[in-house]
């Protein structure tokens, strides 16, 4: 982490943070002729400026780094956001806003958040890479079926690897049966299509393995003509661990990493889904505000460990405490503010979700 600011107090506040709670490498530097200089010669995964130093500076600053080192994670902090406007820092090429003057805890929480977001792109990187070479080397799973009854004629260990099978076992059987129930009608309208050209492909089709467990895949088909006899080659192209990784890190966007709960960000684009969606069905909407008492003395007491582990201990007891067959959610708007929102609830039902988290809490 590349940190630049020309205030030795910011310094020593963002290096000690970042010592205690991540042990990374870091750099500190006063100006923006600085942060130029220094990324010429090494790399660094995230960016911490101030807006006001010394040499090129503020939006100049951000615009040129992130236009050089797209790659790097850029996190603005300053006590002037009056005159960094903060759309106007995010399309410039920012990702984060920290507001000069700030808790360590806020700073920790958004570099988890961006940490925990490279991590799982590089997974996501890697298994890209993954699925390549598994292709290139012709080791994808592989099936020859009857177009007629779209019985299986032939089965590559690949495939059966995939789905926990014997070729014995799926040799004659109908491929239709292998399939999600949600698929089959879309696979059998395919291959209608399929049958013009002679050749397709199919995204995200599901193939059940032999424990009933769904994986993905992208299909490719080619018809093939044997005689009087017309086959079906289909080649897959396992895409689980991408689904899974895409699912983690979507996750990862809409999730605060301490409590479970869901972040600011996702409370801001769910209050006004809810208000619209309660007004159009004209249904109930409760909207509770929470926060707890002495966070800081808490923090300043036993130390931001146990403040964290205080910050989850709360998000359990708000998740226990709301009803998720009725879609009730629940944030951590930051800090040590929470926020729930409840749907069609019978009289005095926020006052009860209420006291049964503040009881919990207690």
């Amino acid at each position: 982490i590349l940190v630049a600011d020309d205030q030795e107090s910011i310094i020593d506040l963002v290096e000690r943070t970042l010592a205690e709670a991540f042990g990374c490498f870091v750099k500190s530097v006063v100006s923006g002729d600085d942060v130029l200089a220094v990324l010429e010669d090494e790399c660094f995964d995230i960016l911490l400026t101030d807006m006001r130093m010394p040499g090129v500076h503020g939006l100049a600053l951000i615009e040129q780094v992130a236009a050089q080192w797209p790659d790097m994670h850029i996190a603005v902090m300053t006590g002037y956001a009056g005159d960094f406007p903060y759309i106007e820092v995010i399309q410039k090429g920012a990702k984060d806003f920290l507001n000069k003057p700030f808790l360590s805890t806020e700073l920790i929480a958004k570099l988890m958040r961006v940490l925990d977001e490279r991590s799982l792109r590089h997974e996501l990187n890697l298994a890209h890479m993954k699925y390549r070479s598994l292709f290139d080397l012709s080791m994808d799973g592989k099936l020859l079926i009857t177009f007629d009854s779209l019985h299986v004629e032939d089965v590559n260990a690949a495939m059966c690897t995939q789905l926990g099978v014997e070729k014995e076992d799926v040799l004659g059987t109908a491929f239709i049966d292998m399939l999600a129930e949600g698929d089959r009608e879309r696979f059998s309208q395919w291959m209608i299509i399929c049958e013009r050209s002679g050749k397709g492909t199919i995204g995200d089709l599901q193939v059940l393995r032999s424990n009933g467990t769904p994986l993905h895949f992208d299909v490719t088909i080619t018809m093939v003509d044997v005689d009087q006899d017309r086959f079906v080659f289909l080649a897959f192209r396992d895409i689980t661990e991408k689904r899974e990784v895409e699912g983690k890190l979507a996750d990862a966007a809409q999730k605060d990493q301490l409590s479970g709960l869901y972040n600011k960000r996702s409370f801001t684009n769910r209050i006004e889904w809810a208000v619209s969606s309660a007004d159009e069905k004209d249904a109930r909407l409760a909207l509770l505000m929470i926060d707890l008492d002495n966070f800081k003395q808490c923090n300043d007491t036993h130390g931001h460990q146990v403040g964290d582990e205080l910050l989850a201990e709360v998000g359990g007891v708000v998740k226990a405490s709301i009803r998720v067959s009725a879609y009730d959610e629940g944030f951590r708007c930051g800090g040590d503010e929470f926020s729930v929102l409840l749907h069609n609830f019978v009289d005095g039902g926020p006052m009860v979700v209420a006291e049964r988290m503040r009881e919990k809490f207690e």
